[in-house]
């Protein structure tokens, strides 16, 4: 699927060729939809041409979320999930499970699929942020897509979609 220009439709079968997401609680993979209602996909059911390295997204982690001596260090950067959140979809407020004693953060892409709602929050030491990406991609040249990469240690949620498709990719960030 194009999912620059993905019809409806076709989001839709994306959505349903997924399974339910689970989530990390402790070392457990947990399934609750009363805390995350949500589709995935795992990379070895898919490919993705998209590579954060080649088109230097790894740089940008580096310069705009690293300091001091982490700045200058090698990150691997690993393809954890493609995730569907259709009309209902959301992800209760949490901190990402490590996967890995290595892994630093997460770094989430975004496509400009059509979508209302599903707004992304960030907590971290009182500080919130906001990334909406449906309004922040809407009207963008095609293809663009969105973007955001953040420690593991920050408080994030998924708030509901309202209507449509939010479609990403997460790519888990290891020092390597």
């Amino acid at each position: 699927i194009d999912l620059a220009n993905a019809t409806f439709d076709e989001l839709e079968q994306l959505s349903q060729a997924c399974e339910p997401a689970s989530f990390g609680r402790n070392k457990e993979d947990v399934m609750d939809e009363n805390y995350r209602k949500a589709r995935k996909m795992d990379p070895k059911y898919f490919s993705a041409q998209l590579v954060p390295e080649r088109i230097e997204l790894v740089k940008v982690v580096r310069d705009y979320l690293l300091e001091g001596k982490a700045s200058k260090r090698d990150i691997k950067v690993e393809l954890y999930k493609l995730n569907v959140y259709d009309k209902g979809s959301f992800f209760k407020s949490h901190v990402d499970t490590p996967r890995g004693k290595n892994m630093f953060g997460s770094l989430v892409i975004v496509f400009p699929t059509a979508h209302e709602g599903g707004t992304l929050y960030l907590r971290h030491h009182g500080q919130e942020w906001t990334f909406d990406s449906a309004s922040e991609l809407s009207g963008l040249p095609t293809p663009s897509i969105g973007y955001i990469a953040f420690f593991s240690d920050v408080e994030h949620e998924v708030a509901p979609v309202i209507s449509g498709h939010r479609v990403t990719l997460t790519y888990n960030l290891f020092f390597d």
